[in-house]
């Protein structure tokens, strides 16, 4: 029963940490959002309870479980709110199982570990293995006191049971921060590749792909939504005169550009070799031309310094629709009339914004 009782409690761990890092897609740490925290504290405390459920039988001491394991992976890992909502369904839980005076001390005393723990979770900011080894001291000297205080004074047996603890830990601890660096490992290479799927290789901008998914979606949103069609004028010839060298440091700066003059959560993308494009969400038409005018007047401006010193000048062409106040117009008609002005803008001399409309497509030069 003895054996049987560990291998059963390192699978429940085992399982339950796989589990638990499934309910975030980014990696456990203290940065994830705060409601998955909250999730992580609450599904952390369920996994110590099926722990307590399922306890190592042993002949010469209450049973042991591994429920202090969850709570010390929350404090190292995701932070003190996970740490604390962890500890209080261990007390819960223990009075729930037990609800004896033995039992009544032991929820004491995981309230007292999780505020502790959550503490020095929120002031300790050392290495993972350096908070790992001080919380597990922490709280195994919590766990060890309180077992001498419920079974009295027996050196030999607070000694036995002190090393038996210890080791179970320690074997706990190991085998759940492989699985957690295991996981982190192969969560953040599926991010890499998604980012590698979703952003040009050359600006870091959302890529085509992206951009015909952003336009299959635009009606779902009910504000007006613009968008912008940017071509780099005469770009061929800089690659001819040039070289590519030359054209990509181009495509880079234009980027950073277009990325400085748009607002937090509006959308840029490169589409092609020298076209981009902008969608923004919840802006007024004339916002919108301010903002094409701006661009279009910083990139003419913009000194681009290639390798060799060289300055050379660019501009670029922009062509803008908007879908109306209310959503008028569906993801089509909004890039027909956008592939509209800019081709309007470019017929007409370029290094300029066009803005088009169903009655009228009105013009500004910059």
């Amino acid at each position: 029963m003895f054996f049987e009782g560990i291998i059963i409690n390192i699978s429940v761990l085992i399982a339950g940490f796989y589990f638990i890092s499934k309910l975030s897609r980014l990696p456990l740490d203290s940065r994830i959002p705060v409601g998955k925290k909250i999730q992580i504290g609450f599904f952390n405390g369920l996994l110590c309870f099926l722990l307590m459920k399922f306890s190592i039988s042993t002949i010469d001491y209450p049973p042991i479980d591994l429920r202090h394991i969850p709570l010390l992976i929350a404090a190292c890992y995701v932070g003190p709110l996970a740490a604390l909502i962890t500890a209080i369904i261990i007390s819960i839980s223990c009075i729930i199982i037990s609800f004896t005076e033995t039992g009544t001390i032991v929820a004491i005393n995981y309230c007292i570990i999780g505020l502790v723990l959550t503490v020095c979770s929120y002031y300790i900011r050392r290495s993972i293995r350096y908070r790992a080894i001080l919380f597990s001291i922490i709280t195994l000297s919590f766990i060890v006191i309180g077992y001498a205080y419920s079974t009295g004074p027996n050196l030999v047996k607070f000694g036995e049971f002190t090393l038996l603890i210890t080791l179970f830990t320690a074997v706990s601890m190991y085998l759940a921060m492989m699985l957690l660096k295991d996981l982190k490992r192969k969560k953040l290479e599926i991010l890499t590749y998604q980012g590698q799927a979703q952003h040009d290789f050359l600006t870091s901008l959302l890529n085509k792909r992206m951009f015909d998914r952003a336009i299959r979606h635009i009606n779902q949103y009910k504000e007006n939504t613009v968008l912008m069609l940017i071509d780099i004028d005469y770009f061929k010839k800089v690659n001819d005169i040039y070289g590519h060298d030359a054209g990509d440091l181009v495509l880079k700066e234009i980027a950073s550009i277009l990325n400085a003059h748009t607002a937090y959560g509006q959308k840029v993308f490169r589409i092609g070799g020298e076209e981009f494009s902008v969608i923004l969400i919840d802006c007024p038409a004339p916002l919108a031309k301010k903002i094409g005018e701006d661009i279009c007047r910083e990139v003419a401006n913009h000194p681009f310094i290639l390798s060799n010193g060289t300055r050379i000048r660019i501009t670029i062409s922009i062509g803008i629709s908007s879908s109306g106040q209310d959503g008028d117009k569906n993801s089509l008609s909004l890039f027909r009339l956008a592939d509209r002005a800019l081709y309007q803008a470019k017929s007409d001399g370029r290094n300029r914004v066009f803005y088009a409309s169903d009655e009228t497509v009105h013009h500004q030069t910059v």
